[in-house]
């Protein structure tokens, strides 16, 4: 089972700079030069870093071909400055002192940042570097403050003052902040302003990858683009959309130090993708919410629309009569992370909502304002526990208006998409150079499951477990499957399946007690159920309660693969 491969190519936002891998680290005042290959459709201008390629917004736009130098500010900013010409040439002093030696040749060929601190009788000027104060005699005046941008031969043997010192301009940063959905209500009191921006305080790192921070007294959970230390204070700039609040991260931690490039233009182009797919999308489950309500009116759509809605609806899986393997075998193979399997039975979910979304947004125009749901799901960790939720669909319903549902359902539809990119981004293996080799390639998918009037998207995780403790030779490699339902009959309920061979261990867990109790009790029928298909049941427990979250697996992409 492969994973689509066919990828947009969206606009590279800022964000490029600081996702995906360690290949560039700069520390607070260090540059690194970079050369314009010109904008891109939003504006933005496409950088190359040696072999890199990444996307800034920039105040101006120099053309292709330009050279800028990139520097990392002692507030967590970048600063772009263009350079004109190479630079004027500084006098060394005539004793050079070893200090001075030594800082040269540790930066022969960098740049290096340097302030205007004093002036001396004879006409040099103090200049702090680094630590080191050092008397230059510049080609003109500074005056004190001034930010002075030294260019090391080399050679290491000489120094050159790069235009453009004085107006260095910082590149606007804008990286979404996912924020948990119980946490809206504390986001909605803070009563932020548009563009209003905010400092917030990290309050701990937790095992399921969000981050908790304060802000203006309110607690948050978010997941946040970068990883951050506790203690540590952000930037955060209120932005509206769709009716709700969103926050965006517009400066790197002071003193965090470092900046991290891309290895390549691929890395550059996932991190676009799953920055925009982070802030739009959403669970199935509204979607399939609102085609339940439609339902009594199907007769009153175009009949392609109908179509579509009838073909989504059809993904459901109903639980009233059982599941057989077969059936939860074909599901997975549907739930539109995988490519579109000709021989399995039904349409993959991804098909459907491409197909709805499309003649809806034939139906609607010019009026195509989708509305979508403001209380989004998490989206979905990479290595992390699989959880469920569990909702009653609404009645159906006569009234309305049919064009606002509509509205909402496109909206609702776009963000499914969204959240099936980040799944398929997900499953991508670690692309970074010379990383070191994680678990293997699990993939999370998410099942709609029916019962009744109710409806769970079920996740379900799946992959190689590696080499399995054994000596048997068809048992070498191990398979892993873990996944959660949750019904309102039941709680939440879960397993992790490991098998090897013809042996395995299950365990399985129950939010609720009593429920953890009926599991326990069935576990004899279910091991000669086992026994019954030639299967081992080594280990075979229940425990209740929900499991701890084990951290998210190393370097992981929020995913996307077609549009």
């Amino acid at each position: 089972m492969s994973i689509a491969a066919q990828l947009p190519l969206p606009n590279l936002p800022s964000a490029a700079l600081l996702r995906g891998g360690d290949g560039l680290r700069l520390a607070t005042g260090e540059s690194v030069a970079a050369r314009s290959l010109g904008q891109n459709s939003a504006g933005q201008t496409l950088l190359a870093l040696g072999r890199q390629v990444v996307a800034l917004e920039l105040p101006q736009r120099p053309p292709a071909g330009t050279a800028l130098t990139i520097t990392l500010q002692a507030d967590g900013k970048l600063a772009v400055a263009q350079e004109q010409q190479s630079g004027q040439t500084v006098p060394l002093p005539a004793a050079m002192k070893a200090e001075l030696r030594a800082l040269l040749l540790a930066n022969a060929g960098k740049v290096m940042s340097g302030q205007v601190v004093g002036s001396n009788s004879d006409g040099s000027s103090k200049v702090m570097v680094g630590k080191l104060a050092l008397d230059l005699l510049l080609p003109e005046a500074r005056p004190l403050g001034s930010e002075l941008r030294l260019a090391v031969e080399p050679s290491g043997n000489g120094l050159r003052l790069l235009p453009g010192s004085v107006a260095q301009q910082p590149a606007t940063l804008a990286l979404a902040v996912a924020v948990a959905p119980a946490s809206q209500p504390a986001l909605e009191r803070l009563t932020l302003r548009p563009g209003q921006v905010v400092q917030a305080q990290v309050l701990a790192n937790l095992a399921s990858g969000e981050t908790e921070i304060l802000v203006e007294g309110q607690k948050l959970t978010v997941t946040l683009p970068q990883s951050v230390k506790v203690g540590q204070r952000l930037d955060l700039r209120a932005e509206t959309g769709g009716g709700t609040t969103r926050l965006t991260l517009v400066s790197l931690p002071a003193g965090q130090g470092t900046v991290r490039a891309l290895p390549s233009p691929l890395q550059a182009l996932l991190a676009a993708v799953s920055e925009a797919a982070m802030a739009e999308q959403d669970s199935l489950a509204p979607a399939l919410a609102s085609l339940n309500r439609l339902l009594p009116r199907l007769h009153e759509l175009p009949a392609p629309v109908a179509r579509a809605a009838v073909n989504l609806l059809s993904a459901q899986v109903a639980l009233d009569e059982g599941l057989s393997g077969e059936e939860l075998k074909q599901a997975i193979l549907r739930s539109g992370v995988f490519v579109p399997n000709p021989g399995s039975a039904g349409t993959d979910i991804k098909s459907a909502l491409l197909q709805l979304r499309s003649v809806l947004l034939l139906w609607l125009a010019p009026d195509q304002g989708a509305a979508g749901s403001n209380r989004r799901t998490m989206p979905p960790p990479r290595g992390g526990q699989p959880r469920s939720q569990g909702m009653s669909l609404p009645a159906m319903e006569e009234a309305g208006d049919l064009r606002a549902l509509a509205k909402s359902l496109l909206g609702e539809a776009g963000a499914a998409l969204h959240r099936l990119r980040l799944l398929q981004l997900n499953a991508l293996p670690d692309a970074q150079p010379g990383a070191p080799a994680e678990k293997p390639g699990q993939v999370m998918v998410e099942v709609p499951l029916r019962l009744g009037q109710e409806l769970c998207m079920a996740q379900f995780v799946v992959g190689g477990d590696g080499q399995a403790a054994t000596a048997e030779p068809e048992a070498k490699r191990s398979w892993q499957l873990r996944f959660s339902v949750n019904f309102a009959a039941t709680g939440e309920v879960g397993a992790q399946i490991v098998l090897w061979g013809r042996k395995l261990n299950v365990s399985l867990w129950a939010e609720r007690g009593a429920t953890a109790d009926v599991l326990e009790g069935m576990l004899p029928e279910m091991e000669a159920a086992l026994a019954g298909k030639g299967l081992e049941a080594v280990t075979l427990r229940c425990k209740s309660g929900v499991p701890r979250t084990a951290a998210p697996v190393r370097a992981g992409q929020y995913v996307d693969a077609t549009g």
